[in-house]
């Protein structure tokens, strides 16, 4: 019996391990596992000259609900010596998962990086793709995914970290429904006049880039660069780093383990319907007590389709604040001429699909700026980091002039 990975990182959750699925196979060659905390796929086996996985469907009666995308296993070679071997994912999205699969994340120990897109062949007619991966020697385990996943556990071991720093102040929003803790870091003026900048993860919790850049933007801001620095004596920002951790835990794409799909249901939160998710209450809840100017929610993307980081707007003719609406295009102006970001669609109250999102609500019913930044897992996840912290410089400037 093989232990799987779940305990590779010490203080990993182990929730999925304990389900007692089908998470773990192993030969004399190659250990194959998604038992650990974000991993997503069942039934690994040997298949031909390799292995496979079958991809785990999102629960729940939602559109996505059924269709199976999100990947992330980890591989141990038990052979002691050089390695390469095939892997076959199976997904379920009418093909897209098949066709849209073009860059791979990488993980060995705490570093990140890209497979080589050659290695990457899409099976189209069974809307899967093979992968070519070398296997570390020495045990240490090779994960993959097709996005930049990040544990709740070690966003719990980071926020404890950040207790005692002088310059950001912790506190707890509440709890999800099975428990865990949703905090809320504050950095900047503390007075009641302070204008506030809200950031925040997407609930889609197989998109952990949000909380990858959530960290980033913690770090900066409490640095000593004389643009953080500034902002500090300026503004309050606000960083929220996760809103749907039982998700994140259990592997699920765009799912709460519910079966719901929080993304779409902010209008319940802002709706004080008894309904809404304890998560989106909460973020609700922060946004209306803090009025923030400026709201931005971090997501992630992977599809081949999308060029670039991506944009997704709600339309500024939403405020009727002219003042405000004119700071919205200067801002939308900034971001865009980011390297590597585009305009990915438009929201208004007849066009789009985005009406139900917490984003949306915030506009409409709080005045405020906001903004979807869905950055591209394809890039390296040091540059994401800087782009994620230029949106905020820029956006921010943007205010002074």
């Amino acid at each position: 019996m093989d232990d799987g990975l779940s305990y590779w990182q010490l203080g990993w959750d182990q929730t999925r391990a304990r389900r007692g699925n089908d998470y773990v196979f192993c030969d004399d060659r190659v250990t194959l596992a998604t038992d650990f905390e974000c991993g997503n796929g069942v039934g690994p086996r040997r298949e031909d000259d390799g292995y496979a996985l079958d991809l785990e469907p999102e629960p729940g009666e939602h559109h996505f609900s059924g269709k199976s995308y999100y990947f992330c296993c980890g591989l141990r070679n038990r052979t002691g010596r050089p390695l390469t071997t095939s892997l076959r994912l199976y997904g379920n999205m009418n093909g897209q998962f098949a066709e849209g699969t073009r860059s791979v994340v990488l993980r060995v120990g705490d570093g990140w990086d890209h497979l080589p897109p050659e290695r990457i062949r899409p099976r189209i007619g069974v809307d899967a793709v093979e992968l070519m991966l070398d296997l570390p020697v020495d045990e240490t385990p090779l994960f993959v995914s097709n996005f930049y996943w990040h544990p709740y556990s070690d966003l719990e071991a980071w926020v404890q970290r950040c207790r005692d720093h002088p310059l950001a102040r912790l506190a707890v929003l509440g709890k999800s429904v099975e428990g865990r803790l949703l905090y809320r870091l504050d950095i900047g003026r503390e007075d009641s006049d302070a204008p506030v900048v809200i950031v925040s993860q997407t609930p889609q919790p197989s998109e952990g880039i949000g909380t990858h850049v959530c960290r980033a933007l913690v770090d900066y801001l409490v640095g000593d660069d004389p643009t953080a620095v500034a902002i500090r004596a300026a503004q309050r920002i606000i960083v929220i780093p996760t809103t749907n951790p039982d998700g994140t835990v259990l592997g699920l794409g765009v799912s709460h383990p519910s079966g719901r799909f929080p993304f779409f249901e902010g209008y319940l939160a802002a709706n004080s319907d008894a309904a809404a998710l304890v998560e989106m209450r909460a973020v609700w809840e922060v946004l209306v007590a803090e009025r923030p100017w400026w709201f931005i929610e971090w997501h992630g993307n992977n599809w081949a389709r999308r060029p670039g980081h991506m944009l997704l707007r709600y339309r500024p003719e939403l405020l009727a604040n002219a003042g405000r609406r004119n700071l919205w295009q200067r801002i939308d102006d900034v971001l865009l001429a980011l390297p590597d970001t585009y305009h990915g669609n438009w929201t208004g109250h007849q066009e789009g699909i985005y009406q139900s999102t917490i984003g949306f609500q915030a506009v409409t019913r709080l005045g405020t700026i906001a903004h979807m930044v869905k950055h591209h897992d394809k890039h390296g996840l040091d540059d994401i980091r800087r782009h994620a912290v230029e949106c905020l410089r820029r956006g921010i400037q943007s205010l002074q002039r």
